[in-house]
């Protein structure tokens, strides 16, 4: 890394596109490994289609070439796969095939994953009460919330998850407090509680499943109560039920917090290729070379939604009207587009793996926005995704 930034906690998120510290955690952050085990890689066929002038409505209205749109979107790798082979791909700033880059929120989309494997072989239950089954967390603002109230985000733990405060780390936000303990800021004067730790000052400031509110602590929560109802850690959940099982190519990682626990709301990292060859196994209705790896129920749970989760979704008082234009619900930690139709994992600087059952396509992109721009570019890449779908539609 010679003639590079040095990264800490303190600078890596200020720059990141400029710095490429999205590539980089290992070398500021403990990471511990994900193994893709011994079985064999997913061949991706390629048949590459010129996209390029594809044209894309970028933030300010003006019309651009798909091209133009990945070199101004702090863009570092696109890949869309149509019918089960590679038509478009690209890498910018460095990336390369083989680089572990930070999938930010699409760790939740992962752990949920996880969470309807263990579902589907009776190890807990949607329905289940959290206390009931993990009474570490009796006492706590989720005792008395179902599993499923948890991965949709509609319990009612007190937490403002504002990401615009991340600009100014010396405030003492919930959101500040959380990102100091998953060891991603500046500690400070804080204890080394970890994640887990702070949720547990967490109290309740409405009913389960009144409404639904984006916090990060809670899919948290998620990886804690599967390592209690399977006594196996979170990364060997992670590794045996689905990274060793869907084909992948190279190892993926995560950050520890600094309490030791693996930071399951968002520390994965993973290369470009494997992350599309996890939304095609979303596309296939959770099957892997004839192997049922994720319940096909709890996929087509999570893609049709519910009206449970509909309606809490338009309830949600962080949302804006652009927002719930965009999408319907947040269901099992995906954001979904288009009931039975379009689902996407999504990770704050840019990270996407969007799955269209209708037009047979995963596309899967890995960015470093930089903070004070990323609601305007996020709602490009989206025009831009959908451009690149009509295209391949014909």
């Amino acid at each position: 890394m010679s003639g590079q930034t040095e990264l800490t906690v303190e600078n890596w998120l200020w720059d990141m596109h400029g710095t490429r510290s999205a590539q980089r955690l290992a070398e500021f952050r403990p990471l511990e490994r994900i193994s893709r085990g011994t079985g064999p890689v997913r061949e991706l066929p390629v048949d590459l289609v010129d996209l390029n002038h594809l044209e894309v409505v970028d933030r300010t209205g003006a019309t651009i070439t798909l091209d133009q749109h990945l070199e101004s979107s702090f863009t570092e790798g696109l890949i869309v796969i149509k019918d089960g082979t590679v038509v478009y791909e690209r890498y910018l700033n460095g990336l390369q095939p083989d680089t572990q880059h930070l999938l930010a929120s699409v760790t939740k989309s992962i752990t949920a994953s996880v969470l309807g494997i263990e579902i589907g072989r009776g190890a807990l239950g949607r329905d289940d009460r959290v206390a009931d089954i993990a009474p570490e967390f009796s006492g706590t603002s989720v005792e008395d919330a179902t599993i499923g109230q948890l991965i949709d985000m509609t319990v009612g733990t007190a937490f403002s998850e504002v990401h615009d405060e991340l600009a100014d780390p010396a405030q003492e936000s919930d959101l500040m407090r959380f990102f100091r303990q998953t060891g991603t800021m500046p500690l400070g004067d804080a204890d080394p509680i970890g994640v887990l730790g702070l949720f547990r000052e967490l109290g309740q400031a409405y009913p389960h499943g009144d409404h639904f509110e984006y916090r990060t602590p809670l899919t948290c929560v998620v990886g804690r109560i599967l390592e209690l109802t399977t006594g196996r850690s979170y990364v060997d959940l992670i590794s045996d039920d689905l990274w060793s099982q869907i084909g992948t190519e190279h190892d993926a990682a995560i950050v520890i917090d600094v309490g030791g626990f693996p930071f399951a709301g968002g520390g994965m990292t993973a290369t470009l290729r494997d992350i599309a060859r996890y939304g095609l196994v979303l596309l296939d209705n959770g099957v892997v070379a004839g192997k049922q790896v994720i319940p096909s129920d709890w996929i087509a749970s999570t893609l049709d939604g519910s009206d449970d989760t509909r309606r809490a979704f338009a309830k949600c008082p962080q949302l804006t009207p652009e927002d719930l234009a965009t999408w319907s619900e947040y269901r099992d930690a995906f954001w979904i587009v288009e009931p039975g139709r379009v689902y996407e994992a999504l990770g704050l600087f840019g990270q996407i793996c969007r799955i269209n059952t209708e037009t047979n396509t995963v596309i899967t992109r890995f960015s470093a926005q930089p903070m004070h721009e990323r609601t305007e570019i996020g709602f490009e890449t989206y025009r831009a995704h959908a451009a690149i779908e009509a295209a391949l539609a014909g």
